[in-house]
C-alpha cells in the first residue's frame, strides 16, 4: 500500500509540474531597453504571462501601455532565480530568454506577434 501511495503522489506531482509549465505569470525587471521581435521595450518592471507549451507558447510582456507578445519555447529552468538573457546584435539588445518561477521561456528570433506602445 505504501508503494502505491508513493507512486500516486509522484504521478500527481509530475502532472502538476507539467500543467504549471503550460501557463503562468511572473515579473521581471529590464535594466536596459530590449528588442522583442521588432518591438523595443524600455527599461522597467514587466509582468510576464504565457500560455501553451513546447515550441508554440505565447508570451506577453506588459508595462502600462508597453506590450509585446512573442512565440517562445517552454523549458524547465536551469535555476530557480528569475532572470533574463539578452544578447547584442547590430547595436540592439535582443531579449532571448526569460526565466520565471522555475520555467525558462526561449523567445523565437524575429517572432514578435503584436505590440502596442
Amino acid at each position: 500500500m505504501k508503494r502505491f501511495s508513493t507512486l500516486l503522489i509522484l504521478a500527481i506531482l509530475v502532472s502538476v509540474a507539467a500543467f504549471a509549465a503550460e501557463s503562468g505569470s511572473g515579473k521581471i525587471h529590464l535594466t536596459n531597453s530590449v528588442m522583442v521581435g521588432s518591438i523595443e521595450l524600455p527599461a522597467g518592471d514587466y509582468k510576464v504571462t504565457w500560455s501553451g507549451s513546447g515550441d508554440k507558447a505565447q508570451v506577453t510582456l506588459t508595462q502600462g501601455k508597453n506590450v509585446a507578445t512573442a512565440t517562445a519555447r517552454v523549458e524547465a529552468a536551469h535555476q530557480n532565480n528569475d532572470s533574463v538573457t539578452v544578447t547584442s546584435q547590430n547595436g540592439d539588445r535582443i531579449l532571448d530568454e526569460i526565466q520565471v518561477h522555475g520555467t525558462t521561456l526561449v523567445l523565437q528570433k524575429g517572432q514578435s506577434i503584436g505590440a502596442g506602445l
